[in-house]
């Protein structure tokens, strides 16, 4: 399916035919040819009565005669058109030539799509890709809120708008519609035409099942590996391989190709590829998940908006002081009746107490903040046994002190 116009127009000097000027009317001005993609061609024009640029998309003439093609087109425009949200391309105005070959006409985007920025610069920045991960799973979670699966989540439909520093996903051309919506819809979403390309399919698509929203997260978990490693999740190359990894292979290991990730975000992203469509997050969940790990980077708190709690949630101190005081708490439970008997209390050292445990808590919340900060790119398990340990310690000594 083609994207929304790309940022650089083609340097082509070709005009529009004169049946879409015609069909356009004086509503709107047609500035140039964009570009040609396999199912249309797409032209710059200027809405003048809002003085606004806008992106036309015309059907092909060899398109156009297939009926089931037309109507996939006609759909997308009413696909998306129903969806008023800040992430996805909008669509203004759909209409037909006089030959009766569809268009629409929609939101113009300056900027690049995703592919294009990955083929010439490489993986992204990881703030960035998880920005552009929250915007595509919000967009996404509002189209599925409607019954829309839009069945092409990739790098080509995805576009970086330069001037709201946003990503936008397009392209709802083979979209499935959910809601029952009568036979004709039936007929243009049954299962057995694989639509799509081969890399991005689920593996329920590719054993012939009905689709449902959750196809998308596994195309959006593959979008991810492809954000923050600049490759795809198999070491596939062909249709055929690729076909063969959906459906029986493991994803490579995201934390090992790119260590500063988040490992909430490689985890989710983990979570996307399962092969059980029932074991992968919805979208909406995907959105809040990637909402959630946004503080200090693009699109998330800034660093003078975060406040100090904000930043001890995003180091995970309270998990892992919890973790220490229910441990710590549970072994001073089973210990301080031995403890006492043996030893007894010693009145010498219970002033100490109230200090020792002061400094048992700055310990632990230096030792919590060290690790929150490295847990943010690559936390091992013994450092997790470590921090527990060392909480156990201060908790067993100053309750021993106390008692």
């Amino acid at each position: 399916m083609d994207h929304a116009p790309p940022a650089h127009p083609e340097p082509e000097d070709a005009r529009p035919s004169d049946p879409l000027q015609e069909a356009l009317g004086s509503d709107f001005e047609i500035k140039q040819k964009l570009g040609k993609g396999s199912m249309a061609t797409v032209y710059l024009a200027k809405e003048k009565a809002l003085g606004r640029l806008v992106a036309v998309k015309v059907l092909l003439p060899e398109r156009a005669r297939d009926e089931t093609a037309r109507k996939r087109f006609e759909r997308e425009a009413k696909a998306a058109a129903s969806l008023s949200h800040p992430n996805v391309v909008q669509v203004f105005r759909l209409g037909r030539l006089g030959d009766e070959t569809p268009y629409l006409v929609m939101r113009f985007v300056k900027g690049r799509t995703l592919e294009e920025r990955l083929a010439a610069e490489g993986r992204l920045p990881r703030d960035l890709a998880r920005q552009v991960l929250r915007n595509v799973a919000s967009a996404l979670a509002a189209a599925h809120a409607q019954g829309i699966v839009h069945r092409d989540v990739r790098p080509a439909n995805v576009l970086w708008d330069e001037e709201s520093k946003q990503a936008l996903l397009a392209d709802f051309g083979i979209a499935a519609i959910l809601a029952s919506s009568g036979e004709e819809s039936t007929r243009l979403t049954k299962t057995g035409q694989m639509v799509g390309d081969p890399r991005y399919l689920s593996p329920e698509q590719l054993r012939d099942e009905d689709l449902t929203e959750l196809s998308d997260m596994y195309a959006f978990g593959i979008l991810g590996y492809e954000l923050y490693t600049g490759e795809g999740p198999y070491e596939a190359k062909t249709n055929t391989q690729w076909i063969t990894a959906h459906l029986s292979s493991e994803p490579r290991d995201l934390e090992r190709i790119r260590p500063d990730i988040e490992p909430e975000v490689a985890a989710l992203l983990k979570r996307c590829m399962n092969r059980e469509p029932n074991h992968r997050p919805s979208a909406a969940n995907a959105a809040k998940a990637l909402q959630d790990t946004a503080i200090g980077g693009v699109g998330g708190l800034n660093a003078e908006d975060a406040t100090f709690w904000d930043e001890l949630k995003r180091r995970r101190f309270p998990q892992f002081v919890g973790s220490a005081v229910v441990v710590g708490a549970t072994f001073v439970g089973f210990a301080s009746e031995v403890v006492v008997s043996q030893f007894g209390a010693n009145d010498l050292l219970r002033p100490l107490s109230v200090p020792l445990a002061v400094c048992g808590v700055a310990a632990a919340t230096v030792i919590t903040w060290y690790h929150g900060e490295r847990g943010t790119q690559r936390s091992g398990v013994l450092e997790r046994v470590l921090l527990v340990l060392i909480g156990v310690l201060w908790l067993s000594i100053t309750a021993w002190i106390i008692i």
